[in-house]
C-alpha cells in the first residue's frame, strides 16, 4: 500500500480510473486505459501490473476476456466507490461539461437533468468578483433588489462564492448597510474592482459559526412510511444530523424541501417539507435563521 501514498498525480488519476471501471463494470482492460488517457500500450500494461502489485486482492487477470476482473472482495483504495461518483460523471455529460469520451462510464445509459432558467452569468461580472476576492478589494456594482423593486449602487467586500443548488451568489460585506449578506451574481451589473473603503471589514460570524439541523420523518406519517424515510436518509435513531454554517442555513433548509419564508402565526418557520421531513430542533434553528430583505 506504500505505493499508493507516493503516486504522481497523473498515475494516481489512471489508478482511480482502474478502480472506477472495476467498481462499476467489474473489469478493466489495457485498451480502455490507452483510449482514456492517450498513453502507450506499454504504459497501460505497466499501470495495470503496478496497481495489481499494490492492491493484489482487488483484481485478477482473465485471459478469456483479456482484461482484469474485480474480485468478489474488491475494495477501492483511491475512490470512494459511492454512487455519487457515478452520477457525477453522468451529470457532467448531461450538462455538456464533458463529452462521452471524457467521462469514465463505459456503457452510458440514457440520462437527462432538469435545469432552472435564469439570466446568463456575465463574464465581466464574474471576473470582477473573482479579482476582488483574490486581491481582497472592493466590488462596486449596480444591484437589482427584487425585494425593494429598485436598482442601487453598492460597495461590497466579497469573501466567497456560494452555490445554493439553484444559482450562484457571493458572500460579501455591504459597506453602506454595514452587514454581511448574499448577493446574486445575475442581479449585478457594471461590476468593477476598487480599493477597499477606509473602514474595517468585521469578522463574518455567521460564516464561521456552525449549526446542526436535526431532521426526522414527519410525525403525521405512519410507521411504514417513517421507516422508509429513515432508511432512505440513513438516519440514526430516527434522526438525520446535517451540519452547516449559519450563513448557509437558509439554503440547506430549502434543499431539504422547507420554505424558511413560510411562517406560522407565532413567526416561526412552518415545519413542513416537500420531502416529508420535519426539523426536530426547530427552536434552535429559528434562532440562527436570518430572513433579511
Amino acid at each position: 500500500m506504500e505505493v499508493l501514498h507516493n503516486l504522481k498525480s497523473n498515475i494516481r488519476r489512471r489508478f482511480e480510473f482502474i478502480e472506477f471501471c472495476l467498481n462499476w463494470d467489474g473489469k478493466v482492460g489495457r485498451p480502455q486505459l490507452q483510449d482514456q488517457f492517450s498513453i502507450s500500450p506499454q504504459q497501460a500494461t505497466n499501470d495495470l501490473t503496478t496497481y495489481l502489485d499494490a492492491c493484489p486482492g482487488n483484481m485478477n487477470y482473465d485471459p478469456r476476456q483479456r482484461a482484469y476482473t474485480a474480485n468478489p472482495n474488491f475494495k477501492p483504495r483511491l475512490i470512494s466507490g459511492e454512487a455519487s461518483e457515478y452520477f457525477m460523471h453522468l451529470e457532467m455529460l448531461a450538462k455538456n461539461y464533458r463529452t462521452e469520451s471524457e467521462i469514465w462510464i463505459n456503457n452510458i445509459p440514457q440520462v437527462s437533468t432538469v435545469s432552472v432558467s435564469s439570466r446568463p452569468l456575465s463574464k465581466v461580472t464574474v471576473k470582477a468578483v473573482v479579482q476582488a476576492i483574490n486581491t481582497e478589494s472592493a466590488l462596486l456594482c449596480e444591484y437589482a433588489s427584487i425585494s425593494s423593486g429598485s436598482n442601487s449602487e453598492r460597495t461590497l467586500a466579497p469573501t466567497a462564492l456560494v452555490s445554493d443548488g439553484h444559482r450562484w451568489h457571493i458572500r460579501a460585506y455591504h459597506f453602506e448597510k454595514q452587514r454581511f449578506g448574499d448577493y446574486v451574481l445575475t442581479r449585478m451589473s457594471r461590476a468593477r474592482v476598487a480599493p477597499l473603503p477606509d473602514q474595517p471589514v468585521p469578522a463574518d460570524d455567521e460564516w464561521a459559526d456552525s449549526v446542526t439541523i436535526e431532521f426526522s420523518p414527519a410525525r403525521a406519517l405512519n410507521e411504514w412510511r417513517r421507516a422508509q424515510l429513515e432508511h432512505e436518509y440513513e438516519m440514526q435513531s430516527g434522526r438525520l444530523s446535517v451540519s452547516t454554517t449559519k450563513a448557509l442555513l437558509f439554503y440547506v433548509l430549502r434543499q431539504y424541501g422547507f420554505n424558511p419564508y413560510d411562517l406560522e402565526e407565532n413567526g416561526m418557520m412552518r415545519n413542513v417539507s416537500s420531502f416529508q421531513l420535519e426539523v426536530s430542533n426547530l427552536d434552535e434553528v429559528e434562532e440562527c435563521l436570518r430572513r433579511r430583505a
